[in-house]
C-alpha cells in the first residue's frame, strides 16, 4: 500500500521534461514576439519621421516660393510706381524739362512778351530741331503751366547764354538774327582748330559783310571767325531758305591766314579767271590777307561759290 502511494506521489521524470521544454518554447516565442514587435517598431517609427522630415521640406519649399512669388510682385508693384510717377520722380536728369533764354530782343506770347535773357521751359521731348514747345512757367511746378509752339531759332540752352553775350555784345555781331547767331556758336571747329568770334570792336567791323550773296533777293551774311593761337581764320557764308526763311550754311572755308572781309555789289568790277575785269554777276565777298587778296562769288550755273584771286 504504502508503496503503491510513493509510487503515485513521485513526479515523473517525463512530464517534468516536458514541461521545462514548454516554458522554453514559450519564452522563446514571447522573446520572438518582443524581438519582431521591437524592429516593427523601430522600422515604422523611422519611416514616419522620414516622412515629417520630407514634409517639412516641402513646406519650407513652398514658404520659400512664397516669399519668391511676393518679391516678385513687390518688385513688379514697384517698377509699375516709379513708371507711372510724376516728373518729379525721375529726378532733374530725368526730366523732359530743359531751361532755356530768349535771345532775341522781344517776343510777344498771347498777352505777355518775353525780353532778350528772359528764362523758358523747354519740353525736349515733344521738341524738334525746327520748333520748340515752350513753356513760361516751369511745368514741373505749374502743372497747369500753358505750352507753346515757337521757331526754336529764338532760344539758346541756359547754360551757352553767357557764352552767347560774350560773342555778340559788340556791333555789328550784336545786330545778326538769333538763328544766325545760333549757327556761329554751333559752327566754331573745323579741321582740329576751334574759332571764336573776336572781341576786338575795330576787328569785329572786318568781320562781318552783308549781302544778296546767291541772288534770291534775300540778304545774306558773311562772318569770319579766329584763331587767335595759330593767327587763321574760318569763313561762314550764311544764306537765307526762300520758303521757310530761315539760314543755312551755303558756303565754309578755312584760312591760313587772318582775314578780313567786306562785300561788293552785283556789277561790280572783279577779275574773274581773265587778265581783264568783269562786271560781278551778283553780289560777292572780298578776302584780304597779308599777301592775297581773293573775291568769292556765287556761280549759279554751277550752283556753288567759286574762288577768283584779285591780285
Amino acid at each position: 500500500m504504502e508503496n503503491n502511494n510513493n509510487l503515485q506521489n513521485k513526479p515523473n521524470n517525463d512530464e517534468v521534461k516536458i514541461s521545462k521544454k514548454t516554458l522554453y518554447l514559450i519564452g522563446g516565442i514571447i522573446g520572438a514576439l518582443l524581438l519582431i514587435t521591437g524592429i516593427y517598431f523601430a522600422f515604422f517609427k523611422n519611416k514616419k519621421d522620414q516622412k515629417e522630415v520630407v514634409t517639412v521640406s516641402a513646406s519650407a519649399n513652398d514658404s520659400l516660393n512664397k516669399i519668391k512669388k511676393d518679391s516678385a510682385d513687390i518688385l513688379k508693384d514697384s517698377v509699375q510706381i516709379v513708371k507711372d510717377g510724376n516728373d518729379e520722380d525721375y529726378g532733374e536728369e530725368g526730366s523732359p524739362y530743359s531751361e532755356y533764354r530768349l535771345i532775341a530782343q522781344s517776343l510777344p506770347i498771347a498777352s505777355q512778351k518775353l525780353n532778350f535773357g528772359d528764362k523758358v521751359y523747354i519740353d525736349d521731348v515733344k521738341s524738334t530741331e525746327d520748333s520748340k514747345l515752350v513753356y513760361l512757367q516751369n511745368p514741373e511746378i505749374i502743372k497747369d503751366a500753358t505750352p507753346y509752339t515757337i521757331s526754336a531759332a529764338y532760344f539758346i540752352n541756359d547754360y551757352r547764354f553767357d557764352e552767347y553775350k560774350k560773342n555778340f555784345s559788340l556791333p555789328p555781331f550784336s545786330d545778326l538774327a538769333p538763328a544766325v547767331k545760333k549757327i556761329l556758336l554751333d559752327k566754331n571747329y573745323s579741321d582740329g582748330n576751334r574759332y571764336e568770334i573776336t572781341q576786338n570792336a575795330d576787328r569785329a567791323k572786318s568781320s562781318v559783310a552783308f549781302g544778296d550773296y546767291d541772288g534770291d533777293g534775300l540778304r545774306d551774311v558773311a562772318v569770319i571767325q579766329d584763331n587767335n593761337e595759330k593767327q587763321i581764320s574760318h569763313l561762314l557764308i550764311i544764306c537765307t531758305n526762300k520758303a521757310t526763311k530761315m539760314p543755312y550754311v551755303a558756303f565754309e572755308e578755312n584760312y591760313s591766314d587772318k582775314m578780313k572781309i567786306n562785300s561788293f555789289s552785283k556789277g561790280a568790277s572783279v577779275f574773274m579767271n581773265s587778265d581783264e575785269f568783269t562786271n560781278s554777276p551778283l553780289d560777292g565777298v572780298i578776302l584780304k590777307g597779308e599777301d592775297v587778296k581773293i573775291a568769292l562769288i556765287y556761280d549759279k550755273d554751277l550752283q556753288k561759290f567759286k574762288t577768283y584771286h584779285q591780285e
